[in-house]
């Protein structure tokens, strides 16, 4: 999948992961629509997710503009993408702020596309979904 000219907000998970960004979402074959997007071939990690849960109770959309913001549940998750991904989307979600949606889009956007071909890096793996360079 190459990069969008520009990435749809609706693909900034709450949690602060560019679902634009992620391996399910890049896939060729049934890919994850994203956190935040309607559709049927959400992955089980999106349906069952706690943070995803938690701001459907609230009035924010993002768990950057939480009055609780960072909870244990983010905190939780943030340890784990840190761990796998060497990846904070704690860090993501604290850009929310002070960078706001469209901006950090756009510079995820030019800091995630590969200079050789335009396809997505995405954040698990850091390899090109097109011509599968790695990063």
């Amino acid at each position: 999948m190459e990069m969008p000219e520009k990435i749809d907000t609706n693909m900034f998970a709450p949690c602060g992961i560019n679902c634009q960004l992620c391996e399910k979402h890049v896939k060729k074959t049934n890919p994850c629509p994203g956190c935040l997007i309607k559709g049927s071939n959400k992955t089980k990690s999106v349906l069952k997710c706690k943070i995803r849960e938690c701001l459907n109770k609230k009035t924010v959309k993002y768990c950057g503009r939480c009055s609780e913001f960072p909870c244990k549940l983010i905190k939780k998750q943030d340890k784990n993408n840190i761990k796998r991904y060497n990846y904070s989307s704690l860090e993501s979600a604290k850009r929310i702020k002070n960078t706001g949606i469209k901006r950090m889009m756009d510079e995820d956007r030019k800091k995630w596309t590969c200079d050789e071909c335009n396809g997505i890096i995405t954040i698990q793996n850091k390899e090109c979904s097109e011509c599968g360079k790695k990063f």
